[in-house]
């Protein structure tokens, strides 16, 4: 399995997933996993891929603001893929589900960058 932030050409980095802690839990697996939180935008998607299964990434529609407030800190709601990269759509026994929160973290004052974060999957 691998995932991106995906929110446009430029930023798009790969998810770290902890393959160690993968957890079984209601005939589910669970894979938890960051995503750093590179710029400010509203629109931000995240790609799945599970290796030796057919066809595109599957990709969900964040619901995070371009700036997450205090609020964003809790566990969202699960939210599952509709469609793949190419547009196709996902089988609903396919579809892979998230829940994310933000995680605030303090970085030194790198050229232009203050305070980010990244986002616990």
């Amino acid at each position: 399995m691998h995932a991106s932030l995906y929110a446009n050409n430029r930023d798009n980095r790969y998810a770290l997933l902890d393959y160690n802690k993968i957890a079984s839990r209601d005939g589910y697996f669970l894979v938890p996993g960051k995503a750093s939180l590179l710029s400010q935008t509203f629109n931000r998607d995240l790609l799945v891929s599970i290796e030796n299964e057919g066809g595109a990434s599957q990709f969900i529609k964040l619901k995070l603001r371009a700036r997450p407030r205090k609020e964003d800190e809790a566990w969202s709601d699960w939210m599952t893929a509709t469609e793949r990269a190419d547009l196709s759509p996902v089988l609903e026994s396919e579809r892979i589900a998230v829940r994310y929160r933000v995680q605030p973290e303090l970085w030194h004052s790198h050229a232009g960058r203050g305070a980010n974060g990244h986002l616990a999957l």
